[in-house]
């Protein structure tokens, strides 16, 4: 299947509508937001658990909704949103008060990290110039299905758009890395294992499942 430029025409593949995330879509793309980063392996380490992740979910979807930058799948025949994925300019920070979700902090840190190393590297001075894929999420009954990988196609669609060069993502899961990797062309840059990675002296990752795992900053350009 090709797949179709959100900003030309409307999307719709096996019953999904993929279209921009519109004030009415907040709260329902939050819950889903929360609900599908149940499984990702720092939350699930940490024990973040749904309702702490909503007033977090809330603050991004809202922004990418007053940015443009924000994309959701909607069930047709339920009218239910199966996934959702934002953008964020590089230089752009998320406008959360951390200080009363301390347990956020080591993502913050381990996603922080890599990034500033990337704008660092790459001497990244100027807005409009690298766009992050800050998430992309399903909600748990989509999960299994394509509907990630076409919202992740339509991102590149609305980043190349709105004229970015080039987008970078933090990638934390095995299965993602390989998919971003094969189906879009997306290169390393750099990564953290999970169990070497320091907070506060911790290796407050030390204990994840997959020892081999690292969170992974990956970069494509958009100019071809």
């Amino acid at each position: 299947m090709k797949e179709a430029s959100i900003l030309s025409q409307t999307l719709v593949e096996e019953g999904i509508l993929y279209r921009l995330m519109q004030p009415e879509d907040l709260n329902d793309a939050a819950e889903c937001f929360a609900r599908s980063f149940q499984r990702e392996p720092m939350v699930r380490q940490l024990g973040i658990q749904k309702d702490e992740f909503i007033p977090f979910a809330l603050v991004c979807c809202q922004q990418a909704i007053e940015q443009g930058m924000g994309l959701v799948a909607i069930d047709e025949a339920t009218t239910k949103i199966a996934g959702f994925t934002i953008l964020q300019d590089a230089l752009d920070e998320i406008q959360f008060d951390i200080s009363a979700h301390q347990n956020f902090l080591p993502i913050f840190e381990m996603l922080g990290q890599l990034q500033s190393k990337y704008i660092s590297d790459k001497k990244i001075a100027a807005y409009g110039e690298v766009v992050v894929s800050f998430v992309t999420g399903v909600h748990p009954e989509y999960q299994g299905t394509k509907v990630a990988f076409l919202l992740f196609g339509q991102s590149l669609e609305l980043a190349k758009s709105k004229n970015y060069k080039k987008m970078i993502t933090e990638v934390t899961g095995r299965l993602s890395q390989n998919g971003v990797r094969r189906r879009y062309a997306f290169t390393p840059y750099a990564s953290i294992l999970y169990r070497e990675f320091l907070f506060d002296g911790e290796a407050i990752f030390g204990n994840i499942e997959d020892q081999s795992l690292s969170c992974v900053l990956m970069e494509k350009s958009l100019l071809n």
